[in-house]
């Protein structure tokens, strides 16, 4: 059957046609639609398969990793920030080994466009001593995918496939096989030398691992385009990028494009080889100098060491271009392009996270540090009530460190740590047990809308159901945070501002008096799900009495909704209808009383 895929579906086509049936993930732009296509997959021919979100990717790695064990074909997913959580146990799978294959899937983020940094994965595989498979189109990412399993089973070694953006969000018809089960023998055979290794024998898997790098760099075949003379050195989205260009510019008799497939481990004698023929090379890989670094002799080897490469940000159709005009290949100048204005994202019209945010600044102004988190969450800058984003679970432990660094010079500083529910299951929980125990007073607001929603809604562990099963056990984040030790936790609406009001002067109260941190919870349904929309409040209409608004733009600035919108013409704000839920509540943020309800 022909199919009309994105890069993700086609990855998790080619992960359950190839066998796939263990398939866990933690979810991050760009790589979210690579489970639930697997779901979708698993319930349509009704396979015998286990596809779940995990906690987050270091547990996700260590599931299907044990499944692998077992001898079930099993995948992970997650992009490339996640791997930095994961690389604990990735780093032992593949010394240790796998059994019934193990796909690492992980998708990065050139730009980046929704990613916290713009690193390359393709490193952690070098790092880790694991081949790495690049596709640089859908169809590939398909194709690549099973090809990933057959090698982790031929070698019993996990492999990475690594997407871009590019290449997990563009579309492309794709000819599918047959999908079905064939039968698992599941067993895990007890070796304690090898899964429960001590030093010494960590160093004879550690030898073994190298000898399969060396067995595997032998089959790592080189594919060759066209027939110039200027060497040209690539993989993934950038060698489809190559093939456009040349085509445009007639250039199939100036360039010899080498197209690698897998970037690690490489064959470097065969790569020295076409250098010494043709005297030099371009190497145009999109992210860090991976092919570039394992070139044994690089002095007539152009790419991002020597600048002609830019060293950051994504390697375009344009910025290629470029490359080969500073080359001498073709003669481009990049048009200029006029763009439209910037405009930040935002949280959602009705989003109960802009409430709470809002009470908190007004509750606690300038003089609190606020420490933020990954997710929408990050969105509080816009209400001025973040003012540190690092990594997931940080904006406790640096509540934590503020703190403890705080207290050295004596200072009584208040902290307000912000955190998504999501994002405390999967590394909010530890460096909240960190504060209990070393006594460190701070405010601690979780801010519960029942989903991860910036990633496209996926279930949370607080969900009765999952993205390919229905019966979960929901974990009650408030019976954590009693159990690890918080004596002050409230829990509120996110739409009751009075009250968050209340709550937050308690919780403020409590740590001037007490050495531990306040928990609050502000829990309120995620508008953007048909559930949270259709549940949610929602007034006959809201609207601006122009007679009294002045036009001074407190609403916008301070509760920056994006329905509220400052007319020029007229200088006063008007509610955009085409975008407002109808929630009220932002009639709070009017110094004048102008936003009015109607019930």
């Amino acid at each position: 059957m022909k199919l009309f895929l994105s890069g993700n579906e086609a990855i998790a086509f080619g992960l359950m046609e190839a066998g796939v049936r263990f398939l866990t993930a933690y979810p991050g732009t760009p790589s979210s639609e690579v489970l639930p296509a697997a779901a979708e997959i698993k319930k349509r021919f009704n396979l015998n398969a286990y596809i779940e979100w995990s906690v987050n990717e270091k547990v996700a790695i260590e599931e299907a990793t044990a499944a692998s064990f077992c001898n079930v074909p099993s995948a992970c997913v997650m992009k490339q920030v996640g791997l930095n959580v994961g690389m604990d146990p990735f780093m032992n799978t593949a010394l240790v080994g796998t059994v019934g294959g193990f796909v690492l899937v992980v998708a990065d983020d050139p730009g980046p466009h929704s990613s916290q940094t713009e690193q390359d994965s393709r490193f952690m595989a070098f790092f880790a001593k694991t081949p790495v498979l690049e596709p640089s189109t859908p169809k590939e990412a398909y194709k690549f995918s099973k090809e990933a399993l057959s090698l982790s089973k031929r070698y019993e070694i996990p492999v990475m496939l690594r997407t871009t953006t590019r290449v997990s969000h563009s579309r492309e018809d794709i000819e599918i096989g047959n999908i079905e089960d064939s039968g698992l023998s599941v067993e895990f055979k007890k070796d304690r030398d090898r899964y429960a290794a001590t030093p010494h024998f960590r160093f004879i898997l550690h030898k073994r691992l190298n000898e399969k790098l060396e067995k595997i760099k032998i089959e790592n075949e080189i594919e060759e385009h066209f027939n110039g003379d200027t060497l040209i050195i690539t993989s993934g989205i950038s060698f489809a990028y190559i093939c456009d260009i040349v085509e445009e510019f007639g250039l199939e008799n100036k360039v010899k494009v080498l197209r690698i497939k897998m970037p690690f481990p490489l064959d470097e004698s065969k790569i020295q080889k076409y250098i010494d023929e043709y005297g030099s090379a371009i190497v145009i890989e999109e992210g860090y100098p991976l092919i570039e670094m394992q070139i044994v002799d690089r002095r007539d080897v152009k790419g991002r060491n020597d600048g002609t490469v830019p060293k950051e940000g994504e390697l375009t159709v344009d910025v290629i271009k470029s490359i080969f005009a500073k080359s001498g290949l073709i003669d481009y100048k990049k048009e200029e392009v006029v763009k439209p204005p910037f405009k930040r994202p935002s949280l959602c019209p009705g989003c109960g996270h802009r409430s709470a945010f809002y009470i908190i600044r007004k509750t606690f102004g300038n003089r609190a540090v606020y420490t933020g988190d990954i997710g929408c969450y990050t969105l509080g800058l816009n209400l001025n009530a973040v003012d540190t984003v690092h990594c997931m679970g940080a904006s406790v432990s640096f509540a934590f460190g503020f703190n403890k660094a705080f207290s050295l010079d004596k200072n009584s500083k208040p902290i307000v740590a912000t955190i998504g529910d999501s994002t405390f299951f999967h590394s909010g929980i530890t460096p909240l047990i960190d504060a209990v125990h070393n006594r460190s007073p701070f405010i601690l607001v979780i801010l519960d809308n029942s989903t991860v929603a910036m990633t496209g809604n996926q279930t949370t562990p607080a969900n009765e159901t999952g993205a390919s099963e229905h019966n979960k056990k929901p974990v009650s984040i408030e019976k954590i945070v009693e159990a690890i030790g918080v004596e002050f936790l409230r829990i509120r609406d996110a739409y009751d501002i009075e009250g968050m009001k209340e709550d937050l002067e308690a919780a403020k109260g409590y740590i001037e008096n007490n050495d531990l941190p306040a928990v609050l919870i502000f829990r309120h349904p995620c508008v953007y799900t048909k559930e949270g929309l259709e549940s949610n409040i929602r007034f006959e209409d809201v609207y601006i009495e122009q007679d009294k608004c002045t036009g001074c733009k407190v609403c916008i600035k301070d509760f920056e909704c994006p329905s509220l919108v400052y007319n020029e013409e007229t200088n006063k704000v008007f509610i955009d209808a085409t975008t407002c839920i109808k929630c009220g509540q932002c009639v709070v943020s009017c110094p004048f009383d102008a936003i009015r309800v109607k019930r």
